[in-house]
């Protein structure tokens, strides 16, 4: 990209919606992140990023054009994800999901 164009791409990320899951420790928590941002040709955009934050590291496991989307991006990159470990871990992703019935 171009040095004239990078200065005119702006953005602004802001918390969208936090979720407590049930089954870790109580620290722990979704959140989702809406990253708004005008592109090159002066569209505004939103993309929405789905995090983990375990109380001591946040970790970005989806990212969607909608809320909904990111969380199911990361459902299902979790679930691979420790699919491929010997340790098998609970999926929050799908815990949300399920919880808000967007599966």
């Amino acid at each position: 990209m171009s040095e004239e164009r990078e200065k005119n791409v702006k953005s602004r990320m802001e918390i969208y919606s936090i979720y407590d899951y049930l089954t870790t420790a109580p620290t722990g928590a979704v959140i989702v992140y809406r990253m708004e941002y005008v592109d090159t040709h002066g569209r505004e955009k939103d993309v929405y990023i789905a995090v983990l934050d375990d109380g001591d590291v946040e970790m970005p496991w989806g990212v969607g054009v909608d809320a909904v989307d990111a969380l199911r991006s990361a459902d299902r990159e979790y679930s691979y994800w420790y699919s491929q470990s010997p340790e098998r871990k609970h999926n929050p992703f799908h815990e949300i999901l399920v919880r808000s019935k967007c599966t």
